[in-house]
């Protein structure tokens, strides 16, 4: 079970601890009801309660209090911290993840197993809790009923026991039909989703805007009539086990008499005992729905788990100096890499292609949609691992180990690029600092750098682009990846990137890897490799500063 593997996971001290506290708030409230129907019993034959029993009472109600109070803190406690460990494992699994892994993945199933399947889980955590404490005190209620009669303990030990499997065959059942839910509602978010990133088309199309809501109304259907049909069975299994305390209490008032004698003096405490019960069966009722969904929600990340060992790569130790720092040459040799399907078919490849990258030059990547562009500048900075081939760093070739170390050498701004708010690693950088780059970037009257963070980040492509721009040159790399940093910019912008920001970079001995389409400022590098279909071809001749070190294909 999921929910067994969550509270396992770590030391078990902890979850001692509180079963400990729930138990003895258990045996407080069991205690109550033995007292009550002792006070009961004492009242119907007209003798006095003293004061005794009156502080009695206040002592064991004050002490059931206390610690169900207690129990209730320490449990949600220790829970969502079991919680917050398990976030914090699966996201340091996402971390060091290769990128295309994750790609394959797919970010909606991220976000809903760290997000909406992990909170929905601590948000009911304080009903598992009391369901819980009310288990306990189902089991101090029986040894009550024991104690006063043992025939009565058995017979309803046997009712509990039959009610129980009928119970959990019921709730198998519903496990699966719950699970079928959720296959629909992650249908109906993928045409949700539809309706947000195509919404410029289907507001051009009316006809495309009408089907695809009907094709969503369709899925709404469908999910409705799933969800009335689990809730239905649910109402039942609920009515089911309500009905069945209930027969229960008919047991034992009016079967148990007619079976065994002597039990007209007990039988209204048992049949008390019993009714009281009514209440935390209820309780545990109503969480192991709960817990239904919690076992298929902690599933999935469980799975994602599962998808995340597999791909994943151990990180290489850190080191306070790269040893590429001050590298001259890179070759790449012999790279191949493709996209699969599940089914292992390829629907792109590039490679094999050899290719050089010296230090402090400046190198343009151009050529049409679906070249390759990207897919190259993810396999230059190893953000891709390649399929085949080997890459060396002045001819000591670059280990798995090292493959860290090599990415670090690289500040990158990739077409979907993503803008922090904060400068994540870069915790010694002066606030003036920043703020003379923003001004530099004409991005004063926009946004500032103040507490550690950028005011706002709701800025145009452009400026965002800009601002991506004055992190990267405050990381201080040793090769810049830009890929159409300028597609965004207004001409003055892509003068100034293309005439001034990169020379710059040059002087500062920095490598530059740019795609491009702007071939009025081809003569600003140093050699332009052109990409067709995962092909490479070098046109160095073409591009002002001409030389050598350029690719080779089959």
């Amino acid at each position: 079970m999921h929910l067994a593997r969550l509270l396992t996971v770590g030391s078990p001290q902890p979850l001692r601890s509180v079963a400990v506290i729930i138990s003895l708030a258990a045996l407080g409230n069991a205690a109550l009801i033995g007292l009550i129907n002792h006070v009961a019993e004492t009242v119907a034959v007209r003798e006095e309660i003293g004061p005794r029993m009156v502080l009695l009472y206040l002592a064991i109600f004050a002490f059931y209090y206390i610690a169900s109070r207690a129990s209730l803190k320490e449990a949600n406690r220790v829970l969502q911290d079991r919680l917050a460990g398990l976030r914090l494992r699966v996201v340091g699994k996402i971390r060091n993840t290769p990128l295309r892994s994750l790609e394959q993945i797919g970010h909606g199933h991220l976000f809903a197993a760290v997000a909406q399947e992990i909170n929905q889980l601590a948000h009911n955590l304080p009903i598992f809790v009391a369901a819980a404490q009310s288990a306990f005190l189902l089991a101090f209620v029986l040894l009550y009923i024991a104690v006063l009669s043992v025939p009565s303990f058995l017979v309803l030990v046997a009712c509990v026991a039959l009610g129980g499997s009928l119970f959990w065959r019921r709730r198998i059942a519903l496990n699966r039909a719950l699970a079928q839910i959720y296959d629909r509602e992650a249908a109906m978010m993928e045409t949700m989703g539809a309706f947000v990133e195509g919404f410029q088309e289907i507001r051009l199309n009316a006809d495309k805007n009408d089907g695809l809501y009907r094709h969503f109304n369709e899925g709404l259907d469908d999910l409705e009539g799933a969800v009335v049909g689990v809730g239905s069975r649910w109402v039942s299994l609920l009515q089911f086990s309500n009905a069945f305390v209930y027969a229960l209490v008919g047991v034992v008032i009016f079967v148990l008499p007619l079976f065994f004698h002597g039990y007209d003096d007990t039988i209204y405490k048992i049949a008390a005992a019993a009714t009281f019960c009514i209440g935390p069966v209820t309780s545990i009722i109503g969480a192991s729905h709960l817990s239904a969904k919690a076992e298929i929600g902690l599933g999935h990340v469980h799975d994602l788990e599962a998808k995340l060992d597999r791909a994943a790569v151990a990180p290489g130790p850190p080191v306070a100096v790269s040893r590429y720092a001050g590298f001259s040459r890179i070759e790449y040799r012999d790279i191949t890499f493709s996209y699969r399907t599940p089914d292992d078919e390829t629907v792109f490849a590039t490679g094999p292609w050899t290719f050089s990258l010296n230090r402090g030059e400046i190198v343009f990547f151009t050529g049409g949609n679906g070249s390759g562009k990207t897919t190259v500048m993810k396999l230059l900075s190893l953000l891709y691992t390649p399929d085949a081939g080997a890459i060396l760093v002045d001819g000591r070739p670059v280990t798995p180990e090292a493959r860290q170390d090599f990415r670090e050498m690289f500040a990158a701004i990739f077409h979907d690029f993503h803008l922090f708010d904060r400068l994540y690693g870069l915790d010694d950088v002066a606030p003036e600092v920043v703020q003379a780059q923003i001004a530099e970037m004409e991005l004063a009257d926009k946004v500032a750098f103040e507490a550690g963070r950028f005011s706002t980040l709701d800025l145009s492509t452009g400026q965002r682009k800009r601002l991506a721009l004055i992190v990267s040159r405050l990381e201080d790399r040793e090769i810049y990846l830009f890929d159409e940093w300028a597609a965004d910019q207004d001409s003055h912008f892509r003068d100034t990137f293309y005439r001034r920001i990169l020379p710059d970079l040059k002087r500062r001995g920095k490598t530059v890897i740019a795609v491009t389409h702007d071939d009025r400022y081809w003569d600003c590098c140093d050699r332009r490799i052109r990409l067709s279909l995962g092909a490479m071809e070098d046109t160095a001749d073409e591009a002002a500063g001409g030389g050598g070190g350029g690719p080779t294909w089959p």
